[in-house]
């Protein structure tokens, strides 16, 4: 395909003419552009591709699947996110890279290969299994299972910290200060706290005080994931563990990453069926199991410690989820503060 001649960004098929609801599968067309430039440019086998079936993940992410082989490709659409496509798939595809630079090229815990991006679709490797959020819903069902899980991550995000420290990126904990004020005024203006002046008042407090600590600003910058969710964890069946959705990495805190994990999952445990004695239980593991899998070279109680600020935030911004009940939205607050006290 020329590439060259023509650099119009690709969108994705549109939901009421494709693939309505997600995991349907439907046949490519003949002339689908995306599947022509996989078997141009990625396919990489002499024997051509014989068809194509497509089904949704999201509003921008396709999985393209061969019909004979059933290899199958990721295919994340920029243009239905943004209107600077072509710069933010670019920009994804680099991150990806970086990731796989610092340690998570190969082996058991690893990222996600990216493939290639062509006007403003990036390509990427499709990974089969359950996520970490998947492992934790059933992890009743299926005993045994959550507790590797959760090391897995955690020594995915160490591998990560670890492989690429930035000593020469500036520390900036100011702006994570600001990120937290600015959620506590999205809780008041919008959510759970409005007409409560006096917890907005204790949470900023608290923030501040972690704010004032020279201690939060003792650290390295690193790679860090950016978005470490438990849906950005992926345990294929035969063994390990791929981090995916590299969009928002950068270069700060290691923390920050630690921390965000750590609200996600107490998070997921108790929105399935859990307590809040369980997740503590199993946040232990997380931490214990980073620390392990961390650089020597790095002291992993500072960290550890900062870990909670960012793990307080985290938490208060899953508060601002409207989809979750008042009470549920309540308790987090609480959590939060807890947490920073």
């Amino acid at each position: 395909m020329d590439e060259s001649t023509d650099q119009t960004v690709i969108m994705p098929p549109e939901k009421g003419l494709v693939l309505e609801q997600r995991g349907d599968w439907l046949r490519a067309p003949a002339d689908d552009p995306v599947a022509q430039y996989i078997a141009a440019r990625i396919w990489g086998d002499p024997q051509l591709p014989a068809e194509w079936e497509v089904a949704r993940l999201s509003s921008a992410v396709l999985i393209y699947r061969e019909t004979t082989t059933g290899r199958s490709v990721i295919a994340k659409f920029y243009a239905a996110k943004s209107s600077r496509a072509e710069k933010y798939a670019e920009r994804e595809f680099r991150l990806n890279g970086e990731a796989r630079e610092a340690g998570l090229a190969a082996g058991d815990v690893r990222a996600v290969e990216p493939l290639g991006m062509w006007r403003g679709v990036l390509f990427l490797e499709y990974v089969e299994g359950l996520t970490l959020a998947d492992v934790i819903a059933v992890r009743r069902s299926r005993p045994g299972t959550l507790l590797p899980a959760l090391e897995h991550s955690a020594e995915l995000l160490a591998r990560l910290h670890g492989g690429a420290p930035r000593p020469d990126e500036p520390v900036d904990f100011g702006a994570q200060v600001d990120y937290a004020n600015k959620i506590v005024d999205t809780l008041t203006t919008y959510g759970v706290l409005q007409d409560d002046p006096l917890v907005r008042d204790g949470l900023l407090r608290l923030v501040d005080r972690w704010g004032a600590n020279p201690a939060m600003r003792a650290y390295t910058p690193a790679l860090t994931h950016g978005d470490a969710t438990t849906t950005n964890f992926v345990f294929p069946p035969d063994g390990g563990i791929v981090g995916i959705d590299w969009e928002r990495a950068k270069m700060v805190d290691p923390a920050a990453d630690l921390g965000r994990l750590m609200a996600e999952v107490a998070h997921s445990i108790l929105q399935n069926g859990g307590t809040v004695a369980e997740a503590m239980s199993m946040l232990a593991v997380v931490e214990e199991a980073y620390c392990a899998a961390l650089d020597p070279a790095l002291d992993a109680c500072p960290l550890a410690e900062r870990a909670r600020f960012y793990q307080a935030v985290s938490t208060l911004r899953i508060a601002r989820n409207g989809w979750l009940s008042r009470l549920a939205r309540t308790a987090l607050v609480t959590q939060a503060m807890a947490i920073l006290a």
